[in-house]
């Protein structure tokens, strides 16, 4: 077969085609090869001082071009008994120095010696407090932080000046690193700093809960106590009353610790008691979730003890007293808003329909049909639904309120203790309950509590980490 014949012009653009294809090929390999980037939709969640990443954009990052860590590479840090870094739970004082000491190792010259301090709910100036000393000019297996032997001809404990921090509760992070890896934490301590002058909570703060907070705590030395502004409506609390009556547990999902008031701590594992051994089925028009475990449905922990006012600087948040959690608050339906009202109550009411409790390999469930729209949670039950069937088979039966039942706004992933909240779930026009006889037996505390509001379900609630009996019923 003849092959055809080109003219000059054309032998030469079809070179030139080729070209242009094979830069492009390669181009696109170049791409595909390079680390891919994470697009970060909630900014704040990144610390700062991150040593991993690099902002490209608003919103977006990308890893760092870094090598890892050669295998046998060893990095420590020795602490300095005269001059130690600040022990967890440390309280400094306002715009006084402080020095710190101890000595980095490495069995590889080292690049960089770098201190990060970070602000809770802060991110103004000077914040992230970062301060490095590098070691270019020379290498350097042994650094004491109080060496000014460094490229910048000053020590890194000089460098950071402790009294510039502001009142606050302050995560300090030290890293090191060898040239052209990722920084290495070798140390990380939380402390707080605070000035001479309070302020101290009062019953102003309380618009419409302070006979709801005594009638919880049954003395105010629990909840009303000393203060100092940090940034916006967040505040830090007297170190004294926070270590004496703010404590962690082990929550969900996926063990998260949550800060809680010591008070609330049997009520929080009440409910934890009763999510674990209840379950549940979703089935309908979006699907089936199958049996699942109620407990499961907390798929995303928004915080416990935050100290705050709410945002009119005038109330306070009764997360502020770690009586209150925030569960599941990306799903739309569990916003702060007045319109997620009639969201919520439309989908429970008018399309999940309670089919009683049904059994599948033995094992006891709620059934429920679903047959409206809503997008669903990773579990495949709606968004609309999620919190709901939280608070029906869980925090109800352990003494909390619900936020979603607010006069003006419904507030859905906050579930309650210590607050006035205008609606109970059994109210005739606007409580969604429609589950009454329960799978579980009842759990009741072994000491007769005093002082505070029982669940619904005729189990009293306990006041203190009295240990729970279970007992029959309801």
């Amino acid at each position: 077969m003849k092959l055809p014949e080109f003219s000059k012009k054309q032998t030469i653009l079809i070179g030139a085609l080729g070209g242009v294809l094979l830069c492009a090929l390669i181009l696109l390999i170049a791409l595909l090869a390079r680390p891919a980037a994470t697009v970060i939709t909630d900014a704040p969640d990144l610390e700062a001082g991150d040593e991993d990443v690099e902002w490209i954009g608003e919103g977006v990052v990308s890893l760092k071009e870094q090598a890892t860590p050669p295998p046998d590479l060893v990095l420590t840090f020795r602490p300095d008994a005269e001059h130690p870094f600040p022990e967890n739970r440390t309280v400094l004082k306002l715009s006084e120095p402080y020095t710190i000491g101890g000595t980095v190792y490495s069995n590889y010259p080292l690049d960089n010696v770098t201190v990060t301090i970070t602000c809770a709910h802060n991110n103004q100036p000077p914040y992230p407090y970062k301060k490095s000393v590098h070691f270019k000019q020379r290498g350097a297996g042994v650094y004491t932080l109080t060496d000014d032997g460094t490229d910048e001809g000053v020590s890194l404990a000089a460098l950071c000046d402790f009294s510039e921090l502001t009142v606050g509760t302050h995560t300090l992070k030290l890293t090191a690193s060898v040239k052209g890896t990722r920084a290495v934490e070798l140390f990380r301590c939380t402390f707080r700093v605070v000035g001479e002058l309070w302020e101290t909570i009062d019953k102003e703060a309380f618009p419409d809960s302070y006979r709801e907070a005594m009638k919880f705590f049954g003395d105010e030395k629990k909840f009303i106590y000393r203060y100092q502004w940090v940034n916006g409506r967040y505040i830090i609390a007297d170190p004294a009353w926070e270590d004496t009556y703010i404590t962690e547990i082990p929550g969900y999902p996926n063990g998260t610790p949550w800060r809680v008031h010591v008070d609330a701590v049997p009520y929080m594992e009440k409910a934890f008691e009763y999510l674990n051994t209840s379950y549940v089925r979703v089935h309908g028009s979006n699907g089936d979730t199958g049996v699942i475990r109620a407990i499961d449905l907390i798929t995303e922990y928004n915080g416990c003890y935050v100290s705050r006012f709410t945002s009119s600087l005038k109330a306070i948040s009764h997360h502020t007293f770690g009586t209150a959690v925030d569960l599941n608050a990306s799903m739309e339906p569990n916003k702060n808003n007045d319109k997620n009202t009639k969201v919520i109550d439309d989908d429970v009411k008018g399309h999940l329909v309670y089919n009683g409790i049904l059994e599948e390999n033995g094992i006891p469930y709620y059934d429920f049909t679903y047959d409206g729209t809503y997008k669903t949670d990773p579990n495949g039950v709606p968004q609309t639904c999620v919190n709901y069937l939280l608070y029906e088979l869980g925090f109800f039966r352990a003494g909390f309120k619900w936020a979603h039942y607010y006069k003006s706004t419904s507030d859905a992933m906050h579930f309650c203790l210590s607050e006035h909240v205008t609606y109970d779930h059994e109210h005739k026009t606007y409580g969604l309950r429609k589950v009454y006889k329960y799978a579980e037996p009842v759990l009741e505390p072994t000491a007769e509590p005093s002082g505070s509001p029982a669940p619904s379900d005729g189990s009293p609630a306990p006041t203190d980490a009295a240990t729970l009996a279970i007992v029959t019923g309801p």
